[in-house]
């Protein structure tokens, strides 16, 4: 309970100093958005009205799940900006009470300085750029599962009844990167333009882990006892701690692993009038291309990070325990915990134990993206994002989303209306407003103004 309360104050902590939305949807789609176009899509740095941009800072949070929330009446984002605000407890927390299989994701960056050149008339664009994030999330969690994490072994209405639980997965990265982007015009003729990009990304992995479930059956008899039946599946984790005395980082590098990652992407423009032949030789001299619509489509975060300090691969196969006094348990390290619960389940200390490094994939994702200009300021935007975890569970999941964006743009005011569809099922109303270089949005503009419990916030900026 302690550690539930302390990962919701966490997130609400970080939510609270530097928020951004899982997909940058106000952010990365206008004509203006310069360097944090790559996001979507890396071939679209060369279609900005921008030759030269600069990001200073950005970052910020995405919280979603459909499990636990905070009655509305306990707490409000609102509530965040005032003087001396106490955070919700662990009590004013409820959880639903449906039967089915719950979900949970964040997904969270810290945006460094970024520098974007894009040269029109030698038809190439340059970026580069460094962030921090952190992506998790868990899915096909069972309604058991998640009660008796919450509530404990004591929660009474769920004790003798067999559980038989299949396909349980979670997982977390949290990495570093530096980012180099490509752009070039591969066609420029009559009313037609086509760009291609790339990013390529080098991952420093600071933690990561995934967990997988096959099957679980078992029986909690009381709150002291458990008839596991079977249990298989697969874990894996590297921490910067010594897992023998839980010192952080205890001797370990601040970076268990290293990677490489890649973007990439084309985009097809459709022009009113036929595009010059000549363009000037001085960049900042060449003329925006207005544009009928654009189709886009982009392969996102493609690539792993491979962790080999301080890392540790599990696995159980059809394992079984009858486990008493459970509730007596007093782990005091993380390496004590892991050689008991092996012992129980295998009969040795080191019986799970199958590796010292694995690979943890990137939550990767296709992406497709059309912009139609309806008018003069006025925008239509619609894309749609499909999680592609390439790596089976050994990978972040990323939610699917469907994004439609009516904007207003111009040089130094844009406001843009994302409606999102997350994970195909729950439509969203958002608002992001841009004044000069500085945009502010969000994606759930609920999570401020709707009345209902709070599950769920996103909060994005850039400089």
């Amino acid at each position: 309970m302690n550690r539930i309360h302390f990962y919701l104050t966490f997130l609400i902590v970080i939510l609270r100093f530097q928020s951004i939305a899982q997909e940058f949807t106000g952010l990365n789609t206008g004509n203006y958005s310069g360097v944090n176009s790559v996001f979507l899509n890396p071939s679209s740095v060369l279609l900005q009205r921008t030759w030269l941009d600069i990001r200073f800072v950005g970052g910020g949070v995405f919280i979603d799940n459909n499990f636990a929330f905070v009655p509305r009446s306990n707490f409000n984002l609102t509530d965040l900006f005032k003087k001396n605000y106490q955070f919700p407890r662990y009590e004013d927390i409820l959880v639903s009470s449906g039967m089915g299989l719950y979900n949970a994701y964040t997904d969270n960056r810290l945006l460094f300085p970024a520098f974007l050149y894009a040269d029109m008339s030698r038809r190439f664009a340059f970026a580069i750029a460094l962030q921090s994030r952190f992506a998790g999330g868990a899915e096909r969690i069972p309604y058991d599962i998640a009660r008796f994490g919450f509530y404990g072994l004591d929660y009474k209405p769920q004790h003798n009844f067999e559980f038989d639980d299949y396909n349980v997965h979670s997982s977390g990265l949290a990495w570093s990167e530096i980012g180099i982007s490509l752009a070039y015009a591969l066609k420029r003729e009559r009313f037609d333009l086509w760009t291609a990009g790339i990013s390529l990304k080098y991952l420093m992995g600071h933690s990561g882990y995934y967990v997988r479930a096959d099957n679980v059956r078992y029986v909690v008899l009381n709150d002291s006892t458990i008839d596991i039946r079977n249990i298989t599946g697969e874990a894996a984790y590297a921490v910067p701690m010594n897992y023998d005395n839980n010192n952080f980082p205890g001797g370990q590098s601040y970076f268990q692993g290293r990677g490489m990652g890649f973007d990439m992407g084309i985009t097809m423009v459709r022009t009113p009038r036929e595009l010059k032949r000549l363009l000037p030789q001085r960049v900042c001299a060449t003329s925006f291309d207005e544009y009928v619509w654009r189709l886009g489509i982009s392969l996102l975060d493609l690539g792993a990070i491979a962790f080999k300090k301080n890392a540790r691969k599990h696995r159980i196969s059809h394992a079984s325990y009858f486990w008493e006094n459970v509730n007596n348990l007093s782990y005091t390290y993380v390496q004590e915990a892991v050689e008991d619960i092996s012992m129980r389940l295998t009969g040795s200390s080191s019986g799970t134990l199958v590796d010292t490094s694995f690979a943890l994939g990137l939550p990767t994702a296709l992406g497709i993206q059309y912009d139609r200009k309806l008018k003069r300021h006025w925008f239509l935007f619609a894309g749609m994002l499909k999680g592609l975890p390439l790596l089976g569970d050994a990978a972040v999941h990323r939610p699917d989303q469907i994004m439609v964006i009516p904007r207003y743009e111009t040089r130094y005011f844009e406001a843009a209306f994302p409606i999102t569809i997350y994970r195909f099922v729950k439509p969203r109303l958002g608002l992001s407003l841009r004044l000069g270089t500085f945009t502010l949005g969000t994606d759930n503009l609920g999570g401020f103004v709707r009345p209902g419990n709070f599950k769920s916030a996103d909060l994005y900026f850039s400089l």
